[in-house]
């Protein structure tokens, strides 16, 4: 529960930033886009078109192999042995991906596969390699594009027979209407996302990490006493025993049917607060 509430709290102040920007007291404007509502007044409105063009690169195979995570963005891809061989024989079909890139996974854009190349590298041909703009930072948008209300706007220009294989093609992207805030504040609010979710992040990470010390050792115990490696008769033989059978409570005498004045008063609330 707490690493859930972490992690709202942490899209809380992303969603903000996005979409408010910094200044608490800008003054707003109707966006025009539903799920966006009011935006800062100095912003635009513009599709992705006007702010990426694709990069449909190929044959740069001595490049690393990127690949796209829904927790995580883009990153380096760790390879099983097997992978590897299938990858550096197709290797020359994959697109290049310039760092500052952003690159998308056509079926799973709608759920937020999308994240800024950090390095020069290679995307399986199955994904999209948008190239900024100048006026476009990348890291901003890769918040904007990761935001649960975005991952709806994109589900609904997506295309597939079944929704669960829906595409978000080029052709489809380039028409969904972003926001978009002067170059410099989308580098200040990029930044200020990092310095503010910065706590948030590092106490997720303590707690996983407890988690999973204390899972371990409950796994470890409980291995030990199923083995025998842990003799537990002498703590057993300590515990209270247990009654099945309690005595039942003694029963309050009947006043002759009379009703108490009490009984009659209404209850009062408690505040708790």
């Amino acid at each position: 529960k707490l690493i859930k509430l972490l992690e709202e709290q942490k899209q809380a102040i992303i969603h903000r930033a996005v979409t408010r920007g910094l200044d608490p007291n800008v003054r707003l404007k109707p966006s025009g886009v539903e799920w966006l509502g009011d935006v800062p007044e100095h912003w635009e409105i513009r599709r992705n078109g006007r702010l990426f063009a694709q990069r449909n690169e190929t044959g740069f195979g001595d490049l690393p192999i990127l690949e796209v995570s829904l927790k995580t963005g883009v990153r380096l891809r760790d390879f099983e042995t097997s992978d590897r061989k299938q990858v550096m024989a197709d290797r020359e079909k994959y697109k290049r991906a310039v760092a500052g890139d952003i690159a998308y996974n056509m079926m799973r854009m709608w759920q937020g596969a999308a994240g800024v190349a950090p390095v020069d590298g290679l995307i399986s041909p199955a994904y999209v390699v948008a190239r900024p703009l100048p006026g476009t930072e990348p890291r901003y948008f890769e918040y904007l594009f990761r935001l649960p209300a975005y991952m709806v706007e994109v589900d609904k220009y997506s295309r597939g027979i079944v929704k669960d294989r829906n595409r978000l093609y080029w052709e489809d992207f380039k028409q969904i209407p972003s926001c978009y805030p002067p170059s410099n504040e989308q580098v200040a609010i990029a930044d200020a996302i990092v310095r503010m979710t910065g706590g948030i992040e590092a106490t997720s990470v303590r707690v996983r990490r407890e988690i999973a010390v204390f899972m371990e050792y409950r796994t470890r115990l409980i291995a030990d006493v199923v083995t025998g490696k842990l003799d537990v008769r002498e703590a057993a033989a300590r515990l209270p025993d247990e009654n099945p059978d309690p005595e039942p409570a003694d029963e309050e005498p009947c006043d002759g049917g009379q009703e108490r004045e009490e009984d009659d008063a209404p209850t009062e609330e408690v505040d708790a607060g």
